[in-house]
């Protein structure tokens, strides 16, 4: 019996076997594996040997959604100004390219016949394809309280671990927060079977460019013409051997695809294709086609095990950010002085006005409501250079976050902002007058004297004229009376310490996986 009758079986590579000890006939190499990079030139580095790859963080790499922290709870440094904590479950998380995260899925291939031998020459001419899928749970408004209480129970049994009650869910938490931890899914389904048995199982979807438009719709929807609706696929390719494997090794058959962690694509009704709501998976198929004399039979298909389930970040997903550092430097004011003193040059941003669009200023105050309508019989062309715009922006910026922060009381937020050079000597003596029983933001007002920096200080390394003046007048920087509440103090403190670069985590290499040798090479 041949290798075509027989098909193929798709496997996890085998080094992740080797890594997880483990060999291709357990269930658990079933699945094809997936892996990750930092830089885009991982398929270089793929290609070149195919085992290394970035090790899944098992804090950063897997989904997790926010809790309200409890009220009252004594939380010290940059914690007391967190108003969320976050909750992990073990369903993976994928990044996106903005966050130097990059993906591909790895799957080998092995002859559909007795002990799954290599298959050598007999892998010519396979073409391997792949295809994303995702879960879908549309949750009818009638069994939403009963998916809260279901989400509730799990969150309360993933927090009771770190001492913390669950807080309310959103509900777009909901269905991700119910699925996502299989570890306690044997457990979770005995304990409240009742409530389960409400809920249809989840819908598995493929993305269709049909006729009816890019969408997704359930696995093997038929048509209007009685065909499956056709299924997007993507590329996969065959790695070579690397260099230094030895001649044994030439007859694996390793193949890896993209994983596809962004798109441009929406469906008919405007939804985009790929969104941090869903869980997806990617699954592997392996054709041959049919012998010369049968082009009319259809190709022989083998398909894999879907790849572990995954959540995607989103944009702005503050574990993917932090990876991605983006570099300004503000345009030097003296030399657009100079400049000024110059014609002006070709460049610039020219800004073109239809008639009736224009939006005329008078005066330096802000305009009322039905002062000034749109004018302008003919179109204007203004000119400005780059910089101004820059300028302006910051400027804004920089005026507006202070507002932000006082308005809402977001305190975390000048967590998230620091200087370079600091400014050591402000730091050190705002640091040394709150440390010292007896002193506040309220008291640091009275200053500047001496042993007191004065508010000023503060002011400056806030970015903001009169930040301290109006901390002082909320919680939890508001004490109780002037230098007779510790709370207020630690507060004060915490929020001096957080404001320091110096303390702040320094950037390391992501850990590589392991590198098992080749057991076909006699272990190189």
């Amino acid at each position: 019996m041949t290798a075509a009758a027989h098909g193929f079986q798709l496997r996890a590579p085998w080094y992740v076997c080797e890594l997880g000890g483990f060999d291709r006939f357990d269930p658990r190499a079933a699945a094809p594996a997936l892996q990750k990079y930092d830089a885009p030139d991982f398929v270089a580095r793929l290609t070149a040997d195919p085992r290394a790859s970035l090790a899944f963080d098992p804090v950063e790499d897997v989904y997790a959604y926010p809790v309200p922290v409890p009220a009252g709870r004594a939380r010290r440094g940059r914690l007391r100004f967190a108003t969320h904590t976050m909750v992990a479950t073990p369903l993976r998380k994928l990044y996106q390219p903005g966050h130097h995260r990059f993906y591909a899925v790895v799957v080998e291939l092995f002859c559909d016949r007795p002990g799954l031998p290599r298959p050598g020459a007999a892998a010519e001419g396979v073409q391997l394809r792949m295809v994303l899928r995702r879960q879908q749970r549309t949750v009818p408004t009638s069994e939403r309280a009963a998916v809260r209480r279901l989400a509730r129970a799990l969150t309360t049994d993933l927090l009771a671990a770190r001492g913390a009650a669950a807080g309310r869910l959103t509900d777009r938490d909901l269905p991700n927060v119910l699925w996502a931890d299989l570890a306690y899914r044997a457990r979770f389904e005995a304990e409240h079977g009742d409530l389960l048995a409400a809920l249809g199982p989840p819908v598995e979807q493929s993305w269709t460019t049909g006729p009816k438009g890019p969408h997704w719709v359930p696995t093997g929807t038929v048509g209007a013409d009685g065909r499956p609706e056709p299924e997007q696929e993507l590329p996969m390719w065959r790695i070579p051997t690397p260099a230094w494997e030895c001649e044994r090794a030439a007859t694996r058959s390793l193949w890896f695809g993209l994983v596809p962690t962004l798109s441009g694509e929406h469906d008919d009704q405007g939804a985009p294709k790929l969104d941090d709501q869903h869980v997806y998976e990617l699954r592997c198929v392996a054709r041959r086609p049919p012998a010369p004399g049968h082009e009319h039979c259809p190709p022989q298909e083998s398909w894999s095990a879907g790849t572990e389930p995954f959540s995607l970040a989103a944009f702005y997903d503050p574990e993917g950010t932090k990876n991605h550092k983006v570099s300004i430097t503000m345009p030097d004011l003296r030399a657009l002085a100079a400049r000024a003193g110059r014609p002006a040059g070709p460049g610039g941003v020219a800004v073109t006005t239809p008639p009736g669009s224009q939006l005329p200023v008078t005066g330096g105050d802000i305009p009322k409501p039905g002062s000034g309508t749109p004018g302008g019989t003919d179109f204007r062309i203004c000119t400005f250079a780059l910089e101004l715009f820059m300028i302006v922006a910051f400027f804004l910026f920089s005026l507006f976050l202070p507002i932000v922060v006082l308005a809402f009381q977001l305190w975390w937020l000048l967590a998230l902002r620091f200087c370079l050079p600091p400014d050591l000597v402000a730091l050190g003596a705002l640091q040394a007058y709150l440390s010292a029983p007896g002193h506040d933001l309220a008291t640091l007002l009275t200053g500047p004297g001496p042993g007191n920096p004065g508010p000023g200080r503060l002011d400056d390394l806030l970015g903001a004229p009169g930040a301290t003046a109006a901390m002082a007048a909320r919680a939890p920087f508001k004490p109780s009376a002037p230098g007779a509440d510790p709370e207020a103090r630690a507060a004060a403190a915490d929020l001096v310490a957080a404001l320091d670069p110096t303390t702040g985590a320094t950037g390391s290499p992501p850990p590589v996986e392991s590198s098992p040798p080749d057991p076909l090479c006699g272990g190189r």
